[in-house]
Parts: C-alpha cells; sequence; structure tokens
C-alpha cells in the first residue's frame, strides 16, 4: 500500500511517464568503480543515478555566461604563461651570464 502511495504522489506531481528503464551492464576498472562509489556515496544516489546524471551531461553546451567566464579564465591562463615563459627566458638568460662569468673567472685563475 505504501508503495502505490509513493507511485501516486510522484504522478500528483506532475511527472511525465517514461518508458521503463532497461538494464545495462558496464565494465569498470576497480578504481573507476571505487570512484562512482564515493561519488554516489557523497550525493546520497544510487551508482545507476551517477552514470544517468553523466550522460545527461555529456552531450550539454556550456552557458553564454559560462563561455563567458571560460573565455575570461582562458585569457588570464594565456597572461600567466606568457609571464612565465618570460620568467623562465629571463633566468636561462643569467644563468648563461653567470656561467661565463664563471668560465671566465676559471680562465682567469689558470
Amino acid at each position: 500500500m505504501h508503495m502505490s502511495c509513493t507511485y501516486a504522489t510522484l504522478f500528483d506531481m506532475g511527472t511525465v511517464a517514461q518508458p521503463a528503464p532497461s538494464r545495462t551492464v558496464v565494465l569498470l576498472r576497480p578504481a573507476e568503480r571505487k570512484r562512482l562509489e564515493k561519488l554516489a556515496a557523497a550525493e546520497k544516489v544510487s551508482a545507476g543515478e551517477i552514470l544517468r546524471r553523466s550522460l545527461r551531461s555529456y552531450n550539454q553546451q556550456p552557458s553564454d555566461s559560462e563561455q563567458e567566464m571560460l573565455g575570461l579564465l582562458l585569457g588570464e591562463m594565456n597572461t600567466a604563461l606568457d609571464a612565465s615563459l618570460e620568467s623562465i627566458q629571463s633566468a636561462r638568460a643569467e644563468i648563461r651570464e653567470n656561467l661565463k662569468k664563471i668560465e671566465e673567472m676559471r680562465a682567469a685563475r689558470a
């Protein structure tokens, strides 16, 4: 009786009838299975629900605001990478200079 009350409540909430689910076997590596179980436990849902959510999100396109944010983040990353490359090039030039000075000091001693 409790089950039929639950189903009646679901239909009263305006859910759309969907085809009956079908069973699918998925082979996972042990590490993947552990990760799936941890995700399910953290979300307090079944492993199947995690997989269904993953499938639903797989082909979703980012919203305009997400696209904009991604563009800004990529711009910041590029700026940081450019600055890092300049810093590395500067450090390499300084190392070359120091090696040259060391070589000159050794030559002067000899």
